[in-house]
């Protein structure tokens, strides 16, 4: 309200946040006018403005943009970098001596251990690097694509000074919370409890993330969680959401996973379309919605793939043909991951693909404190699902087969390995285990146990977690390694693509995405291209973009248009019709509305 160009009226008296302006319109300052079922609505003029754009996150994994539109400071994704997880000593629920004998690094703290390979782990409990230099206290909503990009909610939403709204999908909260309460059970299911180590005292040699050593925070407990996922806004695709009578947002299927979100913003006339995390592949979610998210002033791309040389449909494939390869040898196959997301269509490629090898009685485990909800979940979810999914659920049928595998015992699921997996346990067999950093979780103690037996392998399908590093404290090892990753994310072309389509004035995006990979450095087609005007955010970096001048609709009440005298003014375009109007422009809570003129004895 405050914005309302001055020509339009005099300012006449200001009581609370209610601005009570007197206007005295003619024919020439009235604007456009608008006869719609008997409701008149005129035009007014805000002048142009900035948008500023923060990135406090990473743009190529880890996002968390906080974005100034129209006084509305709006989070875009809050999440944590958990590849930062993997500079710490693996641990699991039962003894891994091995890993507890390692060696100190010489001339160095006590708690910097080394491995045969000559990585420096650090044996303290284990940390995330939550967004840098957020100043919570302004940030009035948060906006979540994906339940990947929510690890660092509980550090936003605990902090005191926080008193937004946070906004995500129901399936995506779901998924989310479960995710991170994996990641804390796994944590106190360790034995021994791990000294505190200052997080300050660690050479930055031993891994980047230790020059931001006084950012890092250790992971917090279940009681956090559920605390803040309570406190979270559901909402549906397409569900409009009104941010003080300024902005409005609507969440978009992504086509990611299940409950997976864009986010198409708009203040007046202005628009920005926030795209991440998202997919063309066919897949068992709603299919990416394009059409809304068209014709932006910015658009706001981030999260494509993180290995654009892996496409993954081929990537399925492998993964199968080294399952497939390693059982027929006698080996098991472990393949640490998520409980949640790309493990649901991968376990349906997989069956198929066993049973055309007839490898049906080969027992398929799935190892999760949060397996029972995580294979529950999607079943119930029918509308977030794809059109062929939706219609299993009127035969009736359940949308996804390992529902009916785990009622036939095709497929077990446990809690831990301790939870009587040895009852159903025999070699060949195929594991599902977290944590995908394999720095926690069943997953280290299942490595641990397999890693001398050169019939068995190990797939790494999550993207986030290098393969080299990831591996690093269980080298050398007889077993095999593959890294396999199932990313159904964007990749370049893709993403050009979409800009083409959606036509933005301008592309927001990070500066790697138009610099060829070092490993692959001739390779055009790892290259975003853009008509677009770009600007490039890097980490840390701020953008200020011009919002341009926009209009107001104010609504005329049934009384103001019977006493309206509609009269023909000649135009360049012809005539149109136009009238003399006076009144007291209200705008409370950022809605105007116009009320009768003020008279003389007031």
């Amino acid at each position: 309200s405050s914005g309302i160009n001055a020509e339009y009226g005099e300012c006449v008296r200001g009581v609370g946040d209610c601005l009570i302006c007197q206007f005295n319109f003619t024919p020439y300052s009235l604007g456009v006018l608008y006869r719609v079922f008997y409701v008149l609505i005129f035009h007014l003029t805000v002048p142009c403005s900035t948008m500023k754009l923060t990135n406090h996150g990473n743009l190529d994994h880890s996002c968390c943009i906080v974005v100034k539109l129209s006084n509305v400071h709006i989070m875009l994704d809050c999440a944590a970098n958990v590849a930062s997880l993997t500079p710490f000593l693996p641990f699991s629920a039962l003894q891994t001596p091995r890993l507890e004998q390692l060696p100190s690094v010489p001339d160095q703290p006590n708690f910097l251990k080394r491995t045969s390979g000559g990585m420096t782990l650090v044996d303290s409990s284990l940390h995330l690097v939550p967004p840098d230099q957020v100043d919570v206290s302004l940030v009035d909503a948060i906006l979540i694509t994906n339940n990947s990009q929510m690890s660092a909610l509980p550090f936003i939403m605990m902090d005191p000074e926080f008193h937004g709204r946070v906004y995500a999908t129901e399936p995506c909260v779901l998924m989310g919370r479960l995710a991170l309460i994996a990641l804390c059970k796994y944590i106190e299911q360790c034995p021994t409890r791990r000294g505190e180590v200052d997080m300050t005292s660690i050479p930055s040699h031993v891994h980047p993330i230790f020059k931001q050593a006084s950012q890092i925070k250790r992971v917090y407990n279940k009681e956090v969680i559920d605390l803040c996922f309570a406190k979270i806004t559901p909402v549906r695709y397409n569900e409009q959401i009104d941010l003080f009578g300024l902005v409005d947002c609507v969440p978009l299927p992504a086509g990611h996973s299940i409950g997976s979100a864009n986010w198409a913003i708009k203040a007046g006339e202005y628009k920005l379309s926030y795209v991440s995390s998202s997919s063309k592949l066919t897949n068992h979610t709603l299919p990416m919605e394009v059409i809304s998210l068209a014709n932006p002033d910015v658009l706001l791309l981030s999260n494509l793939s993180m290995n654009p040389t892996y496409f993954p449909d081929n990537t399925l494939n492998e993964v199968c043909n080294v399952v497939i390869s390693t059982v027929k040898s006698g080996g098991n196959v472990l393949i640490p991951c998520h409980s949640t997301g790309v493990i649901l269509d991968l376990i349906e490629w997989l069956i198929q693909n066993l049973n055309k090898n007839s490898l049906s009685e080969v027992p398929i485990i799935i190892v999760s404190p949060v397996a029972d909800a995580a294979l529950a979940h999607p079943d119930i979810y029918g509308e977030w699902l794809n059109d062929a999914k939706q219609a299993k659920l009127y035969v009736p049928e359940l949308p996804f087969q390992h529902s009916q595998l785990i009622k036939s015992k095709r497929i077990h699921h446990f809690s831990s390995v301790a939870d009587g997996m040895r009852d159903v346990y025999k070699t060949p067999c195929i594991v599902f285990a977290g944590h995908p950093s394999l720095r926690c979780g069943d997953a280290v103690l299942l490595l641990e146990n397999w890693r001398d037996d050169m019939h068995n392998s190990i797939i790494l399908i999550e993207s986030e977690f290098p393969f080299a590093t990831t591996l690093a404290p269980f080298l050398p090892m007889a077993m095999r390694s593959y890294f396999c990753p199932i990313d159904p994310s964007i990749n370049y072309a893709q993403a050009s693509k979409l800009i083409k389509d959606i036509r933005p004035k301008t592309v927001v995006t990070s500066p790697t995405y138009f610099r060829a990979p070092v490993s692959h450095p001739n390779r055009t087609d790892l290259i975003l291209v853009s008509d677009s005007d770009v600007v490039e955010l890097g980490v840390g970096e701020t953008a200020n973009l011009p919002q341009p001048q926009s209009v107001i609709n104010v609504e005329l009440s049934m009384d103001q248009l019977e006493n309206l005298n509609m009269q023909p003014l000649k135009t360049n375009d012809g005539y149109q019709l136009v009238s003399h109007i006076a009144g007291v422009l209200k705008a409370r809570d950022n809605k105007p509305a116009l009320g009768p003129p003020i008279t003389s004895s007031a």
